[in-house]
């Protein structure tokens, strides 16, 4: 019984041991006064350890230094060759350890500069030229490095000065133009102004049908700024009536560019109801003084390029408001070349994969080219000028020939009526 005592006794000494022994490591390790040491190495060989206290001073005149046992003292610069961080260090901290200590010559300063510009230290490369500018005024090297560039009568001039004397002003951008700030106010203004029609009109388009008032408030915007917004929720608006009410807004703020809007949305292929198309027609005369433009903005779509469709479309409007002066053009694109492409199989050829995988023949693409007479053109000749040729366009040539120098084409102020 004493023996198992005993025995007990001394394991559990042991383990006292063990954990003191831990526990005295652990404060070791861990001591709140522990200091992880730089050397510094003075010029006549010695060494002192200890935590650098003013290391953000630059540049330095002397060196507070906290040793291991919590003594400061101060060391001039002038008797510290380099300093030896403790641990590995950034580019900054690697300066500090090499620059402070360096003589104050030209020499080192340029190879400072140098070094500091290689590690993307810029501002203390430029700290350090303009160290060099201190001791010599007319450094060529170092002028030009700091972007001095010489005028005429050979003074330096600061690259900032240059900038300022060609009428460039800084800004949170950079080196900008009076013309440039201005223009970037309005963008900015713009911007805003976007953003707010944006919430304002998508609020008046949720409460549509059922608030009358929201119907009035769409037809009661006037101010040019709404015009892309209204314009990019005409595009996403699935209903007719929502979209003819757009429309009209757009006419009610009545600039160039809402109604050049209108104008391209009246030839839309992607719009199919007759009414909001008519409706574009209605609002479009109510500006008189844009028919020119308007004319001349659908004349730029009797393009083969552009497709059947819109041709025929451009044509037609052109019509509505008496473009004749859209003519020629119109004759050029009567008749069309249009090419066209169709999938077809090869012959006895099977062009969908059977049930083992295979495909025995291979679809293919074939390019073709077609004739086409353009109904919507004619149509609009015939409303512009009276006559009718059908599609042979030479005969149409002929005719306008003759017809150029007629009060048909002089009376351009008319035209229009």
């Amino acid at each position: 019984m004493n023996f198992q005592y005993e025995k007990y006794n001394s394991n559990r000494n042991f383990f006292i041991i063990l954990f003191a022994l831990f526990f005295i490591l652990l404060v070791i390790f861990f001591h709140p006064d522990t200091i992880y040491a730089d050397r510094f190495i003075t010029k006549s060989g010695g060494e002192i350890e200890g935590e650098h206290l003013n290391i953000n001073e630059i540049p330095y005149k002397t060196h507070r230094i906290k040793n291991s046992d919590g003594i400061e003292i101060e060391i001039d610069s002038a008797y510290i060759a380099r300093k030896i961080p403790d641990k590995p260090i950034s580019p900054l901290a690697e300066y500090n350890s090499f620059a402070p200590f360096a003589e104050d010559t030209i020499e080192n300063h340029l190879k400072t500069a140098d070094w500091c510009r290689q590690n993307s230290l810029l501002e203390l490369s430029k700290l350090h030229l303009n160290l060099v500018l201190e001791k010599d005024t007319n450094h060529e090297s170092a002028r030009r490095l700091l972007g001095y560039t010489k005028d005429s009568s050979g003074i330096w001039i600061s690259q900032e000065q240059r900038l300022i004397d060609l009428g460039l002003i800084l800004t949170p951008k950079g080196w900008r133009t009076q013309q440039q700030i201005e223009v970037d106010k309005i963008l900015n203004s713009r911007h805003s102004s976007f953003n707010r029609w944006q919430k304002e009109l998508k609020s008046i388009l949720k409460n549509l049908p059922s608030h009358p008032q929201s119907r009035q408030a769409i037809l009661s915007i006037t101010d040019p700024s709404a015009g892309p917004t209204i314009a990019i929720a005409l595009t996403t608006e699935r209903n007719p009536d929502t979209r003819i009410l757009l429309i009209r807004a757009l006419s009610n703020i009545g600039t160039s560019a809402t109604i050049q809007e209108i104008a391209r949305w009246s030839i839309n292929q992607t719009e199919t109801v007759t009414s909001v198309k008519r409706t574009c027609f209605d609002e479009l005369r109510k500006h008189k003084e844009a028919y020119p433009i308007l004319v001349g903005l659908y004349a730029s779509q009797l393009n083969p390029q552009n497709g059947i469709y819109a041709i025929n479309e451009a044509a037609l409007a052109i019509a509505e408001f008496g473009g004749k002066s859209a003519v020629p053009q119109l004759i050029d694109v009567l008749v069309t070349i249009h090419t066209e492409t169709q999938i077809v199989n090869p012959a006895g050829g099977i062009a969908n994969r059977d049930t083992t995988g295979l495909q025995w023949g291979q679809p293919k693409e074939i390019k073709f080219t077609r004739e086409i007479k353009n109904t919507g053109v004619l149509k609009a000749l015939i409303a512009l000028t009276g006559a009718n040729f059908q599609y042979d366009k030479t005969a149409w040539k002929k005719w306008l020939i003759q017809n150029r120098k007629t009060q048909y084409f002089n009376a351009r102020r008319g035209e229009y009526d």
